[in-house]
C-alpha cells in the first residue's frame, strides 16, 4: 500500500477518538478528509498537514452531500471512512424521553448510514474500507446506560450486515471496540446525574453513573491507542472483522460467553450493595 496516496474520512475529527485518529494517521501520511460540526473546529483540523477540515453534521443531509460533493471534486478517491462521530445519552430507561432516544439513535447509527450510504460509490470504486468505531458496550449492556448501549449493539448488527453483502465487491467493514477513553464525554456526562431526582432509580443510577464518570477520567485508555489500532485495520490486507481495545480483555470476553442469568445474579448482588447501603 502506497499511503501517501490514500485519502480517509473522519468523523467526528474534532475531539477524542477522531482527532486522535486525524491526528495519527496524517502523521502517518495519509490525506484526511477531517469531519466536524463548528467552524472554529474545521479550521483547526485545517491547520494540521495533510488534513483537510469539512462541515459535516452526521444528522443533516445537506452537510453531507456538500461534503461528498467537495470530495468527488477534488478526483482524489476515497480509500476508507472512520465512522466516529457519536453521543452517548445514559439514564434509567423508563425515564429516558423519547426523543432522547430518538436523538441517540440518529447520531449513532442512522447518521452512520448516511455518511457510509453517500460516500460508498467512491468505496466501491478503490475496494475501500469501512471502519465502524463502535464500543465493548456494544455486546455489554449495564444498567443505565441502555440508550448507547442499544445503539452500539445496533451499530454492530448493521456492520455484520453490511459486510456480508459486501463479501463480493471487496470492501472490508471492520468494528473497532474501545473501552473507556479518555475523552471529553465523561466531562459531559456530569450534567446527566442530578437530571432523574424524581426517579425511583434515583440512588442506584448516581452511584453508578458517578463510578463510571470518575473511572472514565481517571482510569481509561488514551485514544492514541485506538488511533494506532485504526491505523492496523486499514494496512493489514486481511484485517480482522473486531478489533477490542480494552485494559482486561479476559474479563471482555467473559462478559461475552458468560450465561446472561450468570451476570444477571452479579449484577443484581451490585445494585442491592449500593440501593440499601447509607448515603
Amino acid at each position: 500500500m502506497v499511503i501517501s496516496d490514500k485519502h480517509i474520512l473522519i468523523t467526528g475529527a474534532n475531539s477524542g477518538i477522531g482527532k486522535a485518529c486525524t491526528e495519527y494517521l496524517a502523521v502517518k501520511g495519509f490525506k484526511i478528509y477531517a469531519g466536524a460540526r463548528r467552524q472554529e473546529d474545521i479550521e483547526a483540523l485545517n491547520e494540521i498537514k495533510n488534513v483537510i477540515g469539512l462541515k459535516i453534521d452526521v444528522t443533516n443531509n445537506q452537510t453531507i452531500k456538500e461534503a461528498f460533493d467537495y470530495v468527488k471534486n477534488e478526483n482524489s478517491g476515497l480509500f476508507a471512512i472512520v465512522n466516529n462521530a457519536g453521543i452517548a445519552i445514559a439514564g434509567p430507561l423508563m425515564d429516558i424521553s423519547t426523543d432522547d432516544l430518538i436523538n441517540q439513535f440518529d447520531v449513532n447509527l442512522i447518521g452512520i448510514h448516511r455518511i457510509t450510504k453517500a460516500f460508498f460509490p467512491l468505496l466501491l470504486d478503490s475496494k475501500g474500507r469501512i471502519i465502524m468505531v463502535s464500543s465493548n458496550s456494544g455486546f455489554f449492556s449495564a444498567p443505565f446506560f441502555g440508550p448507547y448501549s442499544s445503539s452500539k449493539f445496533a451499530l454492530e448488527g448493521y456492520s455484520d450486515a453490511l459486510r456480508r453483502e459486501l463479501l463480493l465487491y471487496n470492501v472490508k467493514v471492520i468494528i473497532i471496540q474501545p473501552g473507556r477513553i479518555k475523552t471529553s464525554i465523561w466531562d459531559k456526562g456530569e450534567e446527566l446525574l442530578g437530571k432523574y431526582e424524581g426517579s425511583i432509580f434515583k440512588k442506584e443510577a448516581y452511584k453508578i453513573g458517578k463510578y463510571a464518570i470518575e473511572k472514565g477520567k481517571n482510569n481509561s485508555l488514551n485514544p492514541s491507542k485506538v488511533a494506532k489500532v485504526v491505523l492496523t485495520a486499514l494496512k493489514k490486507k486481511d484485517p480482522k472483522n473486531r478489533y477490542m481495545i480494552v485494559p482486561d480483555k479476559f474479563r471482555n470476553k467473559l462478559l461475552k460467553i458468560l450465561p446472561s442469568r450468570r451476570i444477571d445474579k452479579i449484577i443484581k448482588k451490585e445494585l442491592v450493595k449500593i440501593k440499601f447501603s447509607p448515603d
